[in-house]
């Protein structure tokens, strides 16, 4: 493993997968990536409130984390601040690790504009499959004891639309945030 001594990295001789985290914090790619996906995630969030005007279900990630935080029961303000705290922070731990373990390992694209875009809405999309298997369905079955289904399917009746809105609000959702970080934490070939 590699270790810091003066302030400078010092890399294990002979392995591919050499620490970078020094070198990256020294370049300001750490401040980077946490602006964008602070930015990314509050952009993806204000958007998923105005679904609505593009005939979407609203999807409002931090009252949905709140209620699974804290409850039903909970204040209605208690449940947005406790979850916009999580939700936020999710979006930024989600960033680090796609700015330092996903993006370098993402090769085949190269680092220019058009690159760093399909890197991160492609990360985007892998985010929005987990939350349309998983997350959604997994995890607000236990809160709202209601079956949203594999895929998220019943997300679209509990939300009193069509089916494929909720699962496409989702998608949306996750697009908008990937659309963002890539504009933002876009190294070129000199900085990655």
């Amino acid at each position: 493993m590699a270790t810091m001594t003066s302030g400078e990295p010092i890399a294990a001789k002979g392995r591919a997968d050499t620490l970078v985290y020094p070198i990256a914090v020294a370049r300001g790619q750490l401040v980077t990536a946490l602006v964008a996906g602070f930015v990314a995630t509050h952009i993806a969030t204000v958007s998923g409130y105005w679904f609505h005007g593009v005939n979407l279900p609203d999807l409002g990630w931090p009252n949905f984390n709140g209620i699974l935080l804290l409850g039903v029961k909970a204040s209605p303000l208690a449940q947005f601040w406790a979850g916009a705290v999580f939700h936020f922070l999710t979006g930024m731990c989600f960033t680090l690790f796609y700015a330092f373990i996903v993006h370098p390992r993402l090769g085949r694209f190269p680092n220019t504009m058009r690159g760093n875009l399909t890197k991160a809405i492609l990360f985007a999309l892998v985010l929005a499959t987990i939350s349309a298997i998983w997350w959604v369905p997994q995890l607000f079955n236990s809160v709202f004891n209601y079956n949203f289904g594999w895929f998220s399917q019943n997300l679209g009746k509990f939300l009193g639309v069509s089916a494929w809105k909720a699962v496409v609000g989702i998608y949306v959702w996750h697009i908008i945030y990937g659309v963002n970080l890539g504009l933002i934490y876009n190294p070129h070939p000199a900085e990655a």
